[in-house]
């Protein structure tokens, strides 16, 4: 039995010996296809006005830059390489399934056609000739994708490019570009990118600073159709293109377009509002035109005060008794519908700090009425005067520039004031707060 149980593990020791170690296998990095020739070559070979059915054994490859996900580019994806792009029509829905912006993808171009569709270059299927005078190139069926079009891999880096207008030309067609200090024109400005009722295109000016403009042209189709245009001035990303001698961009949502900044078509900020007190009655409850001053609970309300012949709003809860204090003072109205990248700013000081609250908000809908509560109000963020404990802050401090940009039509800025003067010292909310030189400026 020792001798037999021997045998056995010299055996299963020889058979263990002869097992083959398996290697990892290597990392998937698509199909092993390889571009041979460039799209600015392939390109080379179009004579506007022509079809020319593709023979050779060639392929292009580059990066998917624009697909159909917005609803701005209509059964076409653009493939975008090193030298550079070229629209390519495809017979389906939904594309940005198969060939999402960012695929590297390679096409197999021999028996696809090219033409043009005003002066855009294009890769399709086929030609329609049912109208011999308007041969009409047609995109390739979803059936055949597999047969022509190769997805390599995804979330890759697009090839972006950084120009200014005067240099949009034709090696730049079908190419991602970004223009830097560019705005809409003044008519194009807060208007919607397309006719989404009617479902209609439209084209809107851009210009830049330094002079030039070209046309941005959107679909009534494209989900953002009904979106109005920003006033600001910035930057947009866009597929280049042309319709005849017109240049055109074509954005892929409204994030290509970054226009964020002060406009320089105009002379500057202009003052929207300002309010400084001045014309308040020393000592009495701010009483101004178009202010709202309100108590919500404790009765108490914003009263004007002078120090050092310069008048400002003030609000206390000493001395008053009253258990819970809410008090509003409102702006009146502030239309921003003609304006872009406002900007809230305004003073304040306190003293005998001990806790109350003070806070500056926005609202797009209070009534103008006596129970502001009612409206909804958003809080802005802004630098308050705060930890004078023991007397009154000896200077005034800014509340920063405070964005407004995020608000549309009339707005209303209010100052609420919540504090508590219980019998109770511990649970005492007093400290005075005094607010001045409020200015909304945008461009």
């Amino acid at each position: 039995m020792g001798a037999k149980l021997i045998t056995l593990l010299i055996c299963f020791i020889l058979i263990a010996g002869c097992t083959r170690k398996t290697d990892e296998p290597p990392a998937y990095t698509g199909p092993d296809i390889h571009p041979t020739i460039s799209i600015a070559d392939l390109r080379a070979k179009h004579s506007m006005g022509s079809q020319e059915l593709l023979t050779d054994e060639d392929i292009i490859e580059g990066i998917v830059v624009a697909d159909d996900r917005s609803g701005n580019f209509y059964k076409i994806i653009v493939l975008q390489d090193s030298t550079g792009g070229i629209q390519v029509k495809l017979d389906g829905y939904n594309l940005f399934n198969h060939f999402p912006v960012g695929c590297r993808l390679a096409i197999k171009l021999k028996n696809l056609w090219m033409a043009d569709y005003g002066r855009m270059i294009q890769l399709g299927a086929g030609i329609d000739r049912t109208v011999p005078t308007s041969p009409e190139l047609v995109g390739i069926p979803l059936p055949m994708f597999s047969r022509y079009l190769i997805k390599k891999s995804l979330h890759n880096i697009l090839p972006l490019k950084d120009v200014r207008i005067d240099q949009l030309g034709d090696s730049l067609q079908s190419c991602l570009v970004r223009i830097s200090n560019v705005e809409f024109s003044v008519t194009d400005t807060g208007t919607t990118y397309a006719d989404a009722l009617n479902q209609l295109a439209d084209n809107k000016t851009v210009k830049a600073c330094s002079g030039g403009s070209v046309y941005l042209r959107s679909s009534g189709f494209a989900d953002f159709a009904a979106v109005k245009t920003p006033r600001g001035n910035g930057s947009i990303t866009a597929v280049y293109g042309v319709f005849g001698t017109a240049k055109q961009l074509l954005i892929r949502d409204t994030a290509d377009v970054q226009l964020n900044g002060l406009r320089c078509t105009g002379t500057g900020p202009k003052l929207l509002f300002s309010e400084d007190f001045e014309k308040a009655i020393t000592g009495a409850d701010i009483t101004l035109q178009g202010w709202k001053n309100i108590a919500e609970t404790g009765g108490q309300l914003f009263k004007a005060k002078m120090l050092s012949q310069n008048s400002y709003a003030e609000i206390s809860g000493a001395g008053t008794g009253q258990s819970a204090i809410v008090s509003w003072l409102i702006s009146p109205p502030v239309n921003l519908s003609n304006s872009a990248n406002e900007v809230l700013q305004f003073q304040t000081r306190d003293a005998f700090d001990n806790g109350a609250n003070f806070q500056v908000l926005v609202s797009v809908n209070y009534d103008g009425g006596n129970t502001p509560w009612k409206a909804k109000w958003t809080v802005l963020k802004a630098q308050f005067s705060k930890g004078s404990v023991n007397g009154i802050s000896p200077s005034w401090a800014a509340s920063g520039p405070i964005s407004l940009s995020g608000f549309q039509g009339n707005v209303y800025v209010a100052f609420r004031y919540e504090g508590a003067d219980p019998s109770a010292v511990i649970d005492k909310r007093t400290t005075t707060f005094q607010v001045d030189n409020i200015r909304i400026e945008g461009n």
